[in-house]
């Protein structure tokens, strides 16, 4: 199966999965971007390409965006060399190009999506939004709520087939919870005898990281904050009016070292207003950590369990979420383990590949 995927720029977690699905089939991935704006160099440093991957390096716009003629020259000139066409976005002129010129020429093609939030928008923006996700033929969606969110704009609810959405590979679960954290918080310099808890994010205003840090005011608990972003000096200036010496901030880390501080950690918490995904929480959980997480994430609604693994929370109600902190478990640590224990990028590609051959078979 010659399969063609447009896809907006090479994300690790994204490259392992090809990764797996080449294994399967003979892929191609176009990718819009070499990088994100919004994301730094060493991001994309460890991956490597066991597929064709074609990079478009010009007009760029925003974090993320493109608006290239370069997809849609691709597709006219190529199309005819695959059996498969997706497209993962919707959303940058680059996409709509491409988009309405497969539908145009009558090209069957689907969305591969990593998720989708319902937002407030003018009725004009949801039906152009509308009738671009309405020209793919199929739909291959990561979990139920995305499956709402494609039906809210018109797709064939028929026409929706599920995946297997994850940022794992088989090495990166633990057989085990780390009872002892001891090692990992003397590396890192942080305390041996308090609750950790963990925040790794991009520190921009969509995480709603400030209300997260104002919960540790008069608390014994720890924050260990891990990340960048343009909102990073706004966190600094608070911890230090506010003489919180119990909130740490450390940059942007490779997966390994991140892993490392997951180790070091009892629960990793997040109070985002939006993710239409939300990996590291899979990421939690495959080192056995629970997670506490807004209902404004869609992993939280797709992986937690209230109790078992975790909590899901309001991020609007405070005495409920530092309730909740203070309702951990020790059976949790087994849960989560337990959670993430099929979420590999081996079982993302066989799942993409179970469906094609669903598709394609009829």
């Amino acid at each position: 199966m010659r399969v063609l995927i447009i896809f907006n720029h090479p994300a690790p977690y994204k490259v392992n999965s090809f990764n797996e699905l080449s294994k399967l089939v003979d892929l191609t991935v176009l990718f819009e971007r070499t990088s994100a704006k919004d994301r730094p160099e060493s991001f994309y440093s460890g991956n490597k390409y066991d597929f064709k991957a074609i990079f478009l390096k010009d007009c760029y716009f925003g974090n993320e965006g493109s608006y290239s003629n370069g997809v849609r020259k691709y597709l006219k000139a190529h199309h005819q060399d695959f059996d498969v066409i997706l497209m993962n976005g919707y959303s940058h002129l680059a996409e709509i190009k491409a988009i309405n010129f497969l539908h145009k020429k009558g090209i069957k093609f689907g969305l591969l999506i990593n998720g989708g939030v319902i937002k407030k928008e003018t009725c004009l923006k949801k039906k152009y939004k509308s009738s671009l996700i309405k020209k793919a033929d199929y739909y291959i969606s990561p979990n139920i709520s995305s499956n709402t969110y494609l039906e809210y704009y018109g797709a064939d609810k028929d026409h929706i087939y599920n995946y297997i959405y994850s940022n794992l590979s088989s090495s990166d679960i633990l057989a085990k919870p780390v009872t002892d954290k001891s090692e990992y918080r003397k590396k890192y310099n942080l305390p041996l005898d308090k609750r950790i808890f963990i925040n790794p994010s991009q520190f921009i205003e969509r995480k709603n990281n400030l209300e997260l840090i104002s919960l540790f005011k008069n608390r014994d608990d720890v924050l260990v904050m891990v990340g960048d972003g343009i909102e990073k000096e706004k966190y600094e200036s608070y911890i230090k009016e506010n003489n919180l010496t119990n909130v740490y901030i450390f940059p942007y880390m490779k997966k390994e070292q991140l892993f490392e501080l997951y180790k070091a950690s009892d629960c990793h918490i997040t109070l985002s207003n939006q993710d239409i995904f939300g990996h590291t929480i899979l990421e939690s959980f495959a080192n056995g950590v629970p997670v506490i997480a807004s209902n404004k994430v869609v992993s939280s609604i797709e992986f937690i369990k209230n109790g078992y693994n975790g909590y899901i929370v309001d991020n609007q109600n405070k005495a409920d979420i530092l309730d909740k902190m203070d309702h951990l478990t020790s059976d949790m640590s087994l849960n989560a383990l337990a959670t993430a224990k099929d979420k590999t990028f081996k079982n993302v590609a066989k799942s993409i590949y179970d469906v094609l051959e669903k598709i394609y078979e009829k």
